[in-house]
């Protein structure tokens, strides 16, 4: 199993119950955002400033990622071939509840890093979860 395919897989599975135009697209630029937040937390660990790195390299940075994402996703429709592949699989409950913590996990330690107060903290996570949980419960899922 290639993870990095399966937390698309997982993310689209979640954006398009919520999202009915293009949900592939959403889906890969909040994956671009993700590892952008994984990225600026591992400088923020190391002690490396948002000014070392420079509002240009930021730049470069987002652009390298949502790029790459961008061209592995939509190059010959490669997003279509990793739904139908994990569609047809039986889907691995303690994978899937890791992948379901990831976004949560990375939203929280960046904002430690960057020393928010647990209150902001709580009320991002919160907005997070409600997403989560209203496209779980969309009533519109209930057709399919």
């Amino acid at each position: 199993m290639n993870i990095f395919n399966y937390i698309f897989y997982r993310m689209y599975k979640s954006t398009s119950k919520v999202n009915d135009l293009f949900p592939e697209i959403a889906t890969i630029i909040f994956l671009s955002a993700l590892f952008f937040l994984n990225i600026a937390t591992i400088l923020l660990f190391f002690g490396i400033s948002v000014e070392n790195v420079g509002l240009n390299g930021i730049y470069l940075i987002i652009t390298i990622i949502l790029g790459f994402n961008l061209y592995y996703f939509l190059k010959n429709d490669k997003y279509k071939m990793i739904i139908d592949k994990y569609d047809s699989l039986k889907n691995k409950k303690i994978v899937d509840i890791l992948i379901f913590a990831y976004p949560f996990m990375s939203f929280f330690l960046c904002f430690k890093l960057l020393k928010m107060s647990n209150n902001q903290i709580a009320i991002t996570l919160t907005g997070l979860l409600l997403v989560e949980v209203y496209s779980y419960y969309n009533p519109k899922n209930k057709q399919k």
